[in-house]
């Protein structure tokens, strides 16, 4: 066991501060996970830092093995049953093959860093879905949830099943939450509410919050043409290529080859290809190539940037005061592959004239004083516009 007092404060603080190394950390404390185990031992630490909005964001943390020791894993399984046929509980859990035969389990879904062992996974007669996500406010759990409420239905009307993370209290309530919310189309606080009644430790930090609420925002879907979930997409597809994960390997013929599924949504097909992108915004001034759909702009207000997380943008345009000074536009297919640099040119794919810029990690800058990122920029001079 790590000493106590300041030696393991300064143990703790060390690790927090390789775990969010690019963010401000204010507060790091321990706190007993209460009714999430049983173990006097298991403690989580809970980690007080500044969102992506430079907001105060509180979220646990969970020391594994290799960064503190084996007291500090959930070493009794626990869980909760939410309604009938759908438990909420730990990795422990997850694993105990007795408990799992017990109450006739037939379904689990994983939404952790790591998936189940073969030694659960190959068990007869069950299914399984794993998820990769980490307890961390800026990961995408939205792009699952629709698949996760059809891997639950299927569960509940099939057998039981168990949705468990690491300790059943965000990754996995936040998953369970989503599935109350589409099925009884209920607000986030009433399905988080009902969670909470049957699991009381529950606690999805405010990334998972939000995409609830976004989530409520569309009719309980994933609906593409809202621009709110639009520029969550966009936001979550350049995280993931800026911490070096392959976005878009190649692009051919309006084909994405090599990229996350989850992500795929992001780029915009070429003008005129699909109905559903709207009428041509733009074409190249020098060659009247058409370039840009009108679904494929991604619009601001004068000198503020576009958060996913500002429900105003779920709402109609036409309300909004948008700036018309810069042009900026999701990635589209034409462009090619954007993975080989953070940042870089775009040129007319027919005349090869110089067009803009795009930036994963910097963005770009309005002339209305707005920062867009991560952009894909236009200069108006050498774009026409058709609407």
């Amino acid at each position: 066991m790590i000493g106590k007092g300041r030696k393991r404060q300064e143990t703790l603080e060390g690790g927090v501060a390789l775990l969010y190394k690019n963010e401000r950390v204010l507060k790091v404390e321990e706190i007993d996970v209460g009714e999430c185990t049983s173990s006097e031992d298991v403690l989580a630490v809970r980690v007080e830092c500044m969102d992506g909005r430079g907001r105060p964001d509180s979220r646990l943390w969970y020391p594994t093995l290799k960064k503190m020791d084996d007291n500090l894993l959930p070493d009794t399984a626990n869980l909760d049953m939410i309604e009938e046929g759908l438990y909420l509980g730990n990795l422990t859990a997850a694993i105990d093959t007795k408990l799992l035969g017990s109450l006739r389990v037939s379904h689990i879904l994983t939404v952790e860093s790591n998936p189940l062992p073969t030694s659960i996974t190959s068990l007869p007669g069950m299914s399984f879905m794993y998820i990769k996500v980490d307890d961390m406010y800026h990961e995408d759990l939205l792009s699952y949830f629709e698949d996760a409420f059809s891997f639950i239905k299927d569960g509940q009307e099939k057998g039981n099943v168990l949705v468990h993370c690491y300790f059943g209290m965000s990754r996995s309530a936040t998953l369970v939450t989503c599935f109350l919310m589409k099925k009884y189309k209920l607000c986030v606080a009433e399905a988080l509410q009902r969670v909470k009644l049957k699991r009381h430790c529950v606690g999805p930090n405010s990334g998972f919050l939000a995409q609830l609420a976004t989530y409520e925002v569309m009719g309980w879907t994933l609906d593409s043409s809202n621009v709110q979930y639009g520029l969550y997409k966009l936001q979550a597809a350049a995280r993931s290529v800026m911490i070096g994960y392959v976005f878009i390997n190649t692009v051919y013929s309006g084909e994405t080859q090599g990229l996350d599924s989850k992500h795929q949504s992001v780029v915009h097909p070429n003008p005129n290809i699909d109905a559903d992108q709207g009428p041509v915004a733009y074409k190249c001034r020098s060659c009247r190539l058409s370039l840009i759909s009108l679904h494929s702009l991604v619009f601001h207000c004068p000198g503020e940037t576009p958060l996913w997380t500002d429900p105003k943008w779920s709402g109609r345009l036409a309300k909004l005061t948008l700036c018309d000074k810069g042009i900026f536009t999701f990635p589209i297919t034409w462009m090619g592959d954007l993975t080989e640099s953070m940042q870089g040119k775009l040129h007319c794919p027919k005349c090869h004239a110089k067009l803009g810029s795009f930036s994963w990690h910097e963005g770009h800058r309005c002339s209305c004083e707005a920062r867009i990122t991560p952009a894909f920029y236009f200069i108006p001079s050498k774009l026409d516009k058709c609407f």
